[in-house]
């Protein structure tokens, strides 16, 4: 089973069709969808679109770049609806130092809020970082115990930060349809991170893979980014989707 972990289905150009979206995922073979919010209002939203497909699930939080614009009633309104059944993680929270250098000390505040909300609730976090991966790892390192899991989406970070990511229990990272252009620069990366450690997903609707590089990215395009992925790592498809679905099943739905 093929899990997309990360799609802003919400988004204007996905949602108009997302009848015809959700259903060229599953032909494609992707069963499960996971769609994380970015601020108080798609945590709403997310659930309500959860409820209405059966292989539609959410994550609930507030996005770094949104960080500003929030105050702690969205905090405590995400509390309360991560109680949702078809709530399976906490996010999408982190740190944005590209677009937002000014408020970097309230981005790590609320980012330590979903922490402690996370083993609260004991739910992965999802993890944003841009230009900030040294400094999120840093703040998890601090809360790190057996109650805390998560998912460093999208994953940008070198050598040296995955091995801290993966010197931690329970976390796992993924990669999106930008390894598949030809100035993708840290291909040994992707080789280095261990099939048991790695999701899949698609940040829909940004980053297509190739051959959908230019057009708006959906689920049912992740085939490409995976079987890129098995080339760069030599690893048989079958068997790297299979070890993709058995750590997307103890992360996200353990519970269910």
């Amino acid at each position: 089973m093929i899990t997309d972990t990360h799609a802003h289905l919400y988004y204007p150009e996905l949602i108009s069709q997302i009848g015809d979206i959700v259903s060229r995922a599953e032909d494609a073979g992707v069963k499960r969808i996971i769609v994380p919010a970015v601020d108080a209002e798609t945590s709403r939203a997310v659930i309500e679109l959860a409820a209405k497909y059966d292989q539609v699930y959410c994550a609930i939080g507030i996005h770094p770049c949104d960080v500003s614009k929030a105050d702690y009633s969205a905090i405590e309104e995400i509390a309360k609806l991560a109680a949702n059944r078809k709530v399976v993680g906490i996010g999408e929270t982190g740190l944005d130092y590209y677009w937002d250098k000014s408020g970097m000390e309230k981005q790590k505040e609320f980012f330590r809020l979903h922490i402690e909300l996370a083993k609260q609730m004991e739910l992965p976090i999802i993890i944003h970082t841009r230009e900030s991966t040294q400094d999120a790892i840093s703040m998890i390192s601090e809360k790190i115990d057996d109650k805390l899991s998560g998912h460093f989406h999208c994953f940008s970070g070198n050598a040296e930060e995955l091995k801290r990511i993966l010197d931690f229990r329970n976390f796992y990272v993924s990669y999106c349809g930008n390894i598949t252009y030809k100035n993708f620069k840290t291909a040994e990366v992707v080789e280095q991170t261990p099939a048991e450690r790695m999701l899949s997903e698609t940040d829909s609707p940004f980053l297509p893979p190739v051959p959908y590089r230019g057009k708006t990215n959906e689920p049912a395009f992740i085939i490409h980014t995976l079987k890129k992925i098995s080339e760069m790592k030599q690893m048989d498809y079958d068997d790297l989707t299979s070890a993709i679905d058995k750590n997307t099943e103890m992360l996200f739905f353990w519970k269910r």
